[in-house]
């Protein structure tokens, strides 16, 4: 009989599943699994060690029933973990066996369906999502708000632009980031921010005024977690997460070509007319500074 994990807190559980390099406990699982996924950041490290904690029974009783119920990304959570855990401990054929008779995928296959209810929905609209970055602006401290509209006006993730305005505000010069003559940031000079495993920023378009008012925002640039735990004591719903959508459905409104909008938001397509043969116009850049410019005045 495998060795569960809901007593991950019991050191000699740990060592009999050989995880625990020390008796640390949960700690132990944790610093296995750093070794394990190097390339992994801390955020997925610890998400993978609690999916592992709650659905590790299932490696040891066969019954992945709970699985199916789950939505999407949790889904997908859930199975990572085992993966990585089955692996770990030598039972990755029994995962594999427990997989197929579930008939468990990496997908359920209802994203079209979601993607086309998203489409329709009333409460993402453009004028819906831009009133609802207004409200937290207007909530939230001066130089939490900045942060907010450097992520509404580049379409980084919270996290990448959070770190990237950092950056900008650091003591290190910024004359390898902002390349003043393109005006632009060029995120792929600092691969460890913004090239990571699964998502990638590589550029972000900036006028030469939005540079130098961003640049005053000073050292203390706040985290994500800093901006979230102000939002929860305001009462209020962080959603910064619709900066990214809010820039990529402006732009495309602007008549920006999609290639492009996907370009600035990390994402390059597998097509062969992308990777080989589609070049960008002379305009370029004179187009999307110009839609963003109207996208800053909505604000």
């Amino acid at each position: 009989m495998l060795p569960s994990l809901s007593n991950i807190s019991n050191p000699r559980v740990l060592s009999d599943m050989g995880l625990a390099i020390r008796p640390q406990g949960a700690r132990g699982f944790e610093i296995s699994l750093s070794s394990l996924k190097t390339q992994q950041k801390h955020r997925n490290l610890t998400q993978i060690f609690c999916y592992a904690r709650k659905y590790s029974y299932i490696l040891e009783t066969g019954d992945a029933s709970v699985l199916t119920s789950l939505t999407g990304p949790q889904r997908r959570h859930a199975m990572e973990a085992l993966t990585v855990l089955s692996k770990h401990i030598g039972c990755y054929d029994r995962w594999l066996a427990i997989r197929k008779r579930y008939s468990l995928h990496w997908t359920n296959g209802n994203e079209s369906l979601q993607a086309l209810e998203r489409f329709f929905n009333t409460a993402m609209s453009l004028d819906h999502m831009i009133e609802k970055v207004k409200e937290m602006m207007r909530a939230l401290p001066a130089i939490m708000a900045a942060v907010i509209k450097f992520a509404y006006l580049t379409g980084l993730r919270p996290s990448e632009a959070c770190k990237a305005l950092r950056l900008l505000n650091s003591e290190n010069p910024t004359v390898y980031y902002y390349n003043s003559e393109r005006q632009c940031l060029e995120h792929f000079r600092h691969p460890e921010i913004s090239l990571r495993p699964t998502k990638k920023a590589y550029l972000s378009y900036l006028s030469t005024e939005n540079y130098h008012y961003f640049t005053k925002v000073g050292p203390k640039t706040p985290t994500l977690a800093a901006i979230s735990s102000a939002c929860k004591r305001r009462k209020i719903q962080i959603s910064m997460n619709l900066c990214r959508k809010i820039f990529a459905s402006w732009l495309r409104k602007e008549g920006i070509q999609s290639e492009v909008v996907d370009l600035l938001q990390g994402r390059v397509s597998q097509s062969v007319l992308t990777r080989h043969y589609l070049v960008p116009s002379d305009s370029l850049k004179t187009d999307v500074l110009r839609a963003l410019e109207k996208l800053q005045q909505q604000l």
